[in-house]
């Protein structure tokens, strides 16, 4: 892959990278089968950004050092391979330039990942979270917002939709979600 693509193809897997439709991302990333990065439909990722599939380093051992491979030449032998735990990154999310994204992390949908960020614990939906290590500063909007954003779910549509609305999806908050939030049904009694 090139050092920059935007893929806009249906939900795809390369290298256990599983990506949905479309992604915008520099790619720098360690993943496999074993430690999967699963990232959602419309992110942006940019350059320099680092996901942690696998972490490096066993701490619990009476060396830190890598000696089978350093020393010996040899592959690593599985108990010294570290923490194998795969990163899902939800939909709309952007992460910014050098940020770093630890194994394990879930990033919700719609939230922002500061540049140079270290992101060690999961990330609410539509948080902002800047920092080392990376905390939510605050939210892009209030709780209600949130849920009705959640519950659209524009991510799903289908791309015609999407350039259709693409207006309404760029436009303010509230004339979107007064034209595509529907009350739940309530139940019948």
């Amino acid at each position: 892959m090139a050092a920059e693509e935007r893929l806009v193809r249906p939900a795809n897997e390369i290298a256990g990278l599983r990506y949905c439709r479309p992604l915008h991302v520099r790619r720098d990333y360690v993943a496999s089968a074993d430690a999967p990065l699963s990232v959602g439909s419309y992110c942006s990722i940019a350059s320099g950004v680092q996901f942690y599939c696998k972490s490096g380093h066993v701490h619990d051992c009476a060396t830190s050092f890598p000696i089978h491979f350093s020393v010996l030449g040899q592959p690593m032998p599985n108990a010294s391979l570290g923490h194998r735990r795969g990163i899902s990154v939800g939909n709309d999310v952007w992460i910014g330039r050098n940020a770093a994204i630890m194994p394990g992390v879930k990033i919700g949908d719609g939230a922002v990942i500061g540049a140079h960020a270290v992101v060690a614990r999961d990330i609410p939906p539509y948080a902002v979270a800047v920092g080392n290590p990376a905390r939510v500063v605050r939210y892009r909007f209030d709780d209600e917002t949130i849920c009705k954003l959640l519950a659209i779910r524009w991510w799903d549509w289908d791309l015609e939709k999407v350039k259709a609305e693409a207006d309404a999806l760029t436009g303010p908050i509230d004339d979107f979600i007064v034209r595509h939030f529907q009350i739940p049904a309530s139940a019948p009694t």
